[in-house]
């Protein structure tokens, strides 16, 4: 590895950190037919989704159970529909923007510590590879394989010695994703409350929410490998727990304090 070739690295790291957003580590992953880690945008459309289709529920037979105006509730669920949404994209916007900026900070760091402290990042790449079987002539080969190249190295020490991924969603993304599917998964248990009221409007928003999450637990149980039902059967059961909690914390509240 020359000092040129290291101190553009440095360059890069400090000024343009997104140049150095790692993609595949072989060209066949780029292939339409192999595998791809694609957890990233999934993990925030099934947190947004999820996440609006049982707060919203609860939250309604919360209001519901307080036996207040038909009209009420239906305001307290559109207001929380919008509230949650807006709170769960400003929630993954910071969380993306953070990470993105603590993962930049170690980038920079570590490349420092590349020029300052050569002697010691090769030791560290020769103990992680040790520690997985390689060892005499073929360990040295190794370490010296993946240290004549700066970006490779820089790769491997995030990679393998602090456990960070480059591959994370934009913050803009990310706050979009979780926004528009909280919306779209709160607004479920929020339908059958246009059309009835009461007890009849609760029991058919608990079951058109039912089996929303039964479709969305068939969905991640896809990129999970579990069972569909039971993937869907889990969440069904979470979102009964809090819908009954709810109620009864609601039903309490209302008798505690009459309008």
């Amino acid at each position: 590895m020359s000092p040129k070739d290291l101190a553009r690295l440095e360059h890069e790291a400090h000024e343009h950190p997104e140049r150095l957003q790692f993609g595949p580590d072989y060209d066949v992953e780029l292939e339409p037919t192999a595998h791809r880690v694609e957890g990233g945008w999934i993990r925030d459309a099934t947190l947004g989704a999820n996440d609006g289709l049982v707060s919203i529920l609860t939250l309604l037979a919360g209001v519901a159970g307080a036996q207040v105006a038909p009209s009420t509730v239906l305001i307290a669920g559109l207001a929380g529909l919008v509230a949650g949404a807006i709170s769960m994209g400003v929630g993954a916007y910071v969380s993306a923007k953070a990470y993105r900026s603590y993962y930049r900070a170690e980038l920079r760091k570590e490349v420092e510590e590349m020029r300052e402290k050569p002697e010691v990042e090769r030791e560290e790449i020769r103990e992680i590879y040790r520690e997985r079987g390689f060892d005499g002539e073929l360990l040295e080969r190794v370490v010296d394989r993946i240290t004549s190249d700066p970006r490779v190295w820089l790769k491997v020490m995030m990679s393998e010695e602090l456990g960070l991924s480059a591959q994370f969603g934009r913050p803009l993304g990310a706050a979009a994703v979780v926004f528009v599917a909280f919306l779209a998964g709160g607004i479920v248990p929020v339908v059958p409350f246009l059309f009835a009221e009461g007890l009849a409007a609760l029991v058919a928003s608990f079951l058109v929410t039912a089996f929303a999450l039964l479709v969305a637990g068939g969905i991640r149980s896809r990129y999970t490998g579990e069972r569909p039902l039971m993937a869907g059967l889990e969440l069904v059961a979470m979102a009964a727990i809090g819908v009954g909690a709810a109620s009864l914390i609601g039903r309490l509240v209302g008798v505690a304090v009459p309008g």
